[in-house]
């Protein structure tokens, strides 16, 4: 066989070669990578503008966005009705009266003291001395056939402001 060829148009071809072919440096890999993290930080960043533009749109009110504070109710002191006459719903009829006039009647019900039998006089029993004011304007509330009601320091009860009813109420 022979060792040479007739030239054909093959032989015309060029020399294969191109960046297909090129080892890759540090330097490539280094710079590619912060190609790709600058496109993602850019995308991002469109991405997050764009959901802050759509939410700061209001489709569904007339008006611009108003802010409201949030409410917050004052706690009155609970207040705790007790009957010491032995009247049928006579205390219910009081807590009735009291929350009526906006006070924070948590309980009404029957009291019989440590001495027996009915209580004479109708005092209104405050637990600390904050809570006196109100005690003051409860007391001003229930009428007696005599003279104002008593409010008196005490801890005998549990509860912050106690009315006790008594035969002097009307």
């Amino acid at each position: 066989m022979a060792d040479t060829f007739p030239t054909d148009e093959f032989d015309a071809a060029p020399v294969h070669g191109g960046r297909h072919r090129i080892r890759r440096t540090a330097g490539h890999r280094i710079r590619e990578f912060f190609k790709i993290a600058a496109f993602s930080a850019i995308v991002a960043l469109l991405g997050y503008v764009g959901l802050k533009g759509i939410d700061s749109l209001n489709f569904f009110s007339d008006s611009a966005t108003v802010n409201t504070q949030p409410v917050v109710a004052v706690q009155e002191p609970a207040v705790v009705v007790l009957d010491g006459t032995n009247q049928t719903s006579f205390a219910s009829a009081w807590a009735t009266k009291l929350t009526n006039a906006g006070y924070n009647v948590a309980t009404a019900a029957d009291y019989t003291p440590a001495t027996g039998g009915k209580v004479a006089t109708t005092v209104v029993y405050v637990r600390s001395t904050q809570d006196q004011f109100i005690a003051a304007a409860i007391a001003k509330k229930l009428i007696l056939k005599s003279g104002a009601v008593a409010v008196q320091l005490s801890t005998e009860f549990s509860d912050a402001i106690t009315v006790v009813l008594g035969t002097d109420l009307k």
